[in-house]
């Protein structure tokens, strides 16, 4: 008789929708945005949309208008 160990805890998916998302907010300097809140509620606003990751993360970027991102502490 064989016997299988099996792991209940939860792993970080690239897949995953918030995951993408918040990898695009990362990459244009908003990450700070994103909370799950938020998420669910532009998710069930974009349920038909085709590239769901890019619309819900342009969402939270023109729901909170910043005035500052990620990368305004840094002088060019």
């Amino acid at each position: 008789m064989k016997t299988t160990k099996t792991h209940n805890k939860r792993k970080n998916n690239a897949f995953k929708l918030s995951e993408q998302v918040k990898k695009i907010l990362h990459e244009k300097g908003y990450s700070f945005l994103f909370n799950y809140n938020d998420f669910a509620y532009f998710k069930k606003q974009l349920k038909t949309t085709f590239n769901k990751a890019v619309s819900i993360a342009e969402m939270f970027i023109q729901y909170h208008e910043p005035e500052k991102n990620d990368f305004s502490e840094y002088v060019y």
